[in-house]
């Protein structure tokens, strides 16, 4: 990795994808919805954007209106 920070990071994005994986969310497109969400979403309800619970986000009218409006 070249460097400590380096690892890290790459360990941060391993263990993403393999959570989205194993919630059989489809990465790549998961990825992309939440760095459209990201700079808008309440930090208070950041939890939501985690794969554990994108399921449940994707359901929820503000989530599809935020996403539809896009970047």
């Amino acid at each position: 990795m070249g460097s400590k920070d380096r690892a890290e990071w790459n360990a941060t994005i391993v263990s993403l994808i393999a959570s989205c994986a194993l919630h059989g969310l489809e990465p790549w497109a998961y990825l992309r919805d939440v760095l459209i969400l990201l700079p808008t979403w309440p930090l208070e309800r950041v939890i939501e954007l985690a794969p554990k619970s994108w399921e449940q986000t994707l359901e929820n009218a503000d989530a599809r209106q935020r996403l539809t409006a896009g970047p």
